[in-house]
């Protein structure tokens, strides 16, 4: 699932005016040009024209080699570059290449909630881009985390989490789902009591319990999402999977149910609200 969105913001132009602007030393001089090189980048990564901006940001490190932004933008061209490649292993190659860049820009942001925000973001989707589920996760959480991440934030990243726990879960009590008693009932119990298949039941455990309590801290934090509410609707659909016991089974599945219901209407709701708030069509 694709929930980060990487986003350049070109930075203002820095106009030198006169002669007497460098007279404040030859550290100023280095800052501005590294500045003027970040504006050319930008304006080359905006136009598609990728090796032109990676020089630049290049260039504006030999600068000022503890520009956090410089960093970032050099990283977002490493990005654009291995996406475009197929073979795997140069791809792994060059996205270990930007996360190691992204890395240094985190440490070198500080007290820069911005370019810490940028880099968290940027390598959780690296790992998420190059199928690392673990990876993607630690970064999710450490982005979750951070002090400088808002509500909105930390609530999308917990439903990100939670979201690949269910999928854990859920390849596992779909491959022993039985045809005949599916066909009755679909949210029959998964038998997975046998040797062979006590692996598979221990980790779907595990993935529906983690599941849970990471879309409960998506919940808390923002609990108008209703996407959060309906994937917390499926976790309990694979704890009814998962439970022999018929009263339990029974209860997981009402539970589920009411969930669901509840994501419904407040999807409804908000979309009816969203209606009111938008400017009639001509």
């Amino acid at each position: 699932m694709r929930i980060l969105h990487r986003v350049m913001t070109v930075l203002p132009l820095i106009a030198i005016v006169t002669v007497s602007s460098f007279t404040s030393g030859c550290g100023y001089i280095r800052l501005v040009l590294a500045k003027d090189k970040l504006n050319q980048g930008v304006i080359c990564f905006n136009q598609g024209h990728n090796q032109c901006a990676q020089e630049f940001f290049k260039r504006a490190l030999d600068y000022d080699p503890n520009s956090a932004i410089a960093y970032l933008y050099y990283g977002a061209t490493l990005v654009r570059q291995y996406q475009e490649v197929d073979n795997p292993v140069q791809k792994k190659e060059m996205a270990g290449e930007a996360l190691k860049i992204y890395e240094k820009a985190l440490s070198l942001s500080q007290d820069n909630c911005r370019n810490k925000d940028n880099a968290l973001l940027y390598i959780a989707a690296i790992y998420d881009d190059l199928g690392d589920r673990a990876g993607n996760r630690n970064w999710l959480l450490k982005r979750a985390e951070d002090d400088c991440s808002s509500a909105n934030i930390k609530s999308r990243m917990y439903h990100a989490v939670a979201v690949q726990y269910w999928r854990c879960s859920f390849d596992q009590t779909q491959r022993f789902r039985d045809p005949k008693l599916y066909r009755k009932d679909p949210f029959h119990y998964r038998n997975m009591d046998y040797p062979e298949a006590l692996p598979f039941k221990k980790e779907a455990e595990g993935c529906t319990a983690e599941g849970l309590k990471y879309i409960e801290k998506a919940i808390q934090q923002d609990p108008e999402f209703s996407d959060s509410v309906f994937y917390k609707a499926l976790l309990y659909r694979e704890l009814q999977y998962l439970t022999k016991d018929p009263g339990k089974h029974k209860e997981y599945g009402q539970t589920a149910e009411k969930l669901t219901n509840k994501a419904s209407d407040m999807r409804k709701r908000q979309e009816e609200e969203a209606k009111l708030k938008s400017p009639p069509s001509s």
